[in-house]
């Protein structure tokens, strides 16, 4: 994608690992609280409703983020890799997302009787699906200058209007599920996020204002019309399964697996999606070897933070019976989402690295192999239950990866494999020990299989015996931790 003039990219002046995680903490942080602040009012919710409540609420997002998706037709991400005046572009790129995003909030909401009479959710559905659908407008517009920001690397004003505006949304619906609003307490607090969301981005950069420019509109959908197709065929792998369950088994079961898909997919979006996120913006920049150095930095990056969530989640599933035993069959089918959420962070890296080489693409046919692979499977085990479904997602999840790690090895040429897994092995070693920590209490001490202190007990201690390998083991650190054990024995620290 190139416009006339344009000059290519320069290199950043710093190492990319050192400046990919000072981005990644910012986004990290972000995402930490914007999805901690989420998780509050959906645990809060899980204990005053039904699952079936749930369930409405499971559908009504769904409707969203796949509407969101298609509202810029990738327009806003194109922003980043864009090669020309992209102050400029964002005003055609601005005009073609709230215009999109305005056409499909009107269909949507003629159209939600009908959705929620084919997804089992009744009047109720009606009513969630047309109020959620009224932040798309809001996010559409919010999607252009958080994407311009993400460009010039500003990380940290990228994310300070997501924080407050996490923070004010789950507020707001607490206090209304507090005094018996339910489920249409997070449907307002959704409201008030999206809506701060915007105005805060405006205090931390010039508004964009909407323009027309044909030839911005053909660069930037030339790239991001694959990006967006991609983008889509993701969204509805991720949640095809909804729709599945909803059909097939009802909106009880489909709260209950929607329970165990989100605890499971968090590690997902506060680790994968974050250090992806810093990625891209600094592998657009690179090529050659320099791009291969960058890529397994970033995976070990990835894959060092989101092994022990993972692992915990597999280990520590059972603890999900504390939220009612209403929750207790969904407990088989958060470990193997587990797996498939790990599994998914690393398939994400791979596609997040195609998009950064201009192979979008290949993205696409990655994805669309994802969805038919995962919609054969979903078919053949729905009526098997939750646990069964679970289990096709981390199987198709892996068919995917393996075909995605030949890709990027054919387009992202100089990868060093082996010192890769040589980099990630004490992060395994970590995830060894932390099996050991905590499968003996619980076997131990049978009381600590489903309670707040066992959770809290077998966690903390889980947790420092991956933390003690990750430490020593990885080159240099051991030296550095010497030095500082000592001078804390002089006094001197």
């Amino acid at each position: 994608m190139t416009d006339a003039g344009a000059s290519t990219a320069e290199a950043p002046a710093e190492p990319v690992t050192g400046s990919l995680v000072r981005g990644a903490g910012w986004l990290g942080a972000g995402a930490a609280i914007v999805k901690s602040a989420q998780t509050a009012v959906l645990l809060l919710l899980a204990a005053m409703l039904a699952p079936s409540a749930i369930g409405v609420l499971a559908v009504g997002a769904l409707v969203l983020n796949v509407t969101g998706v298609i509202t810029d037709l990738g327009s806003s991400t194109a922003l980043v890799h864009w090669r020309g005046d992209a102050e400029r572009a964002a005003r055609s790129a601005l005009t073609v997302a709230l215009g999109l995003a305005v056409t499909i909030t009107a269909a949507v909401w003629l159209l939600a009787p009908g959705m929620s009479h084919v997804l089992n959710t009744g009047d109720l559905g009606t009513d969630v699906i047309r109020g959620l659908i009224l932040c798309l407008p809001f996010t559409a517009v919010s999607g252009v200058s958080q994407e311009l920001l993400r460009r010039s690397l500003a990380f940290r004003r990228r994310v300070l209007p997501d924080m407050v505006g996490a923070v004010a949304g789950a507020v707001l619906s607490v206090s209304l599920a507090a005094t018996g609003h339910g489920a249409f307490s997070l449907v307002y607090g959704q409201l008030m996020q999206v809506s701060l969301v915007m105005v805060l981005l405006w205090c931390m950069r010039a508004p964009v204002r909407p323009g027309w420019s044909r030839d911005d509109i053909a660069g930037l959908v030339r790239y991001g019309g694959h990006l967006a197709a991609a983008n889509l065929l993701t969204l509805l792998m991720l949640n095809v399964d909804y729709l599945v369950v909803a059909h097939e088994l009802g909106a009880s079961a489909l709260g209950a697996y929607s329970m165990a898909f989100r605890l499971a997919y968090m590690p997902y979006l506060l680790i994968g999606i974050v250090i992806g996120g810093a990625a891209f913006a600094h592998l657009c920049r690179l090529a050659g070897r320099d791009l291969a150095r960058a890529v397994v930095d970033s995976a070990v990056v990835l894959h060092t933070l989101v092994l022990p969530l993972y692992a915990g989640i597999v280990l520590l599933a059972p603890h999900l019976g504390l939220l009612g035993e209403q929750w207790e069959p969904a407990v088989p089918a958060l470990r193997w989402l587990a797996l498939y959420g790990m599994t998914l962070s690393a398939l994400h890296l791979c596609l997040v690295t195609l998009n950064a080489v201009d192979r979008t693409r290949d993205t696409f046919l990655l994805n669309a192999v994802h969805l038919v692979v995962l919609v054969g499977l979903l078919v053949a085990v729905v009526n098997d239950g939750i646990t069964m479904v679970a289990v096709g997602q981390a199987a198709a999840a892996a068919v995917t990866l393996v075909a995605a790690l030949a890709v990027v090895g054919r387009r992202v040429p100089g990868i060093e494999w082996g010192a890769l897994l040589g980099r990630l092995a004490p992060a395994g070693f970590g995830v060894f020990l932390m099996a050991g920590v905590a499968v003996v209490p619980q076997v131990v001490w049978p009381d600590t299989r489903t309670s707040l202190s066992g959770l809290l007990l077998v966690g903390s201690a889980a947790a420092a015996a991956y933390a003690v390998p990750v430490v020593l083991l990885v080159p240099g650190r051991s030296a550095a931790v010497a030095t500082a054990v000592s001078r804390v024995v002089r006094g001197r620290a």
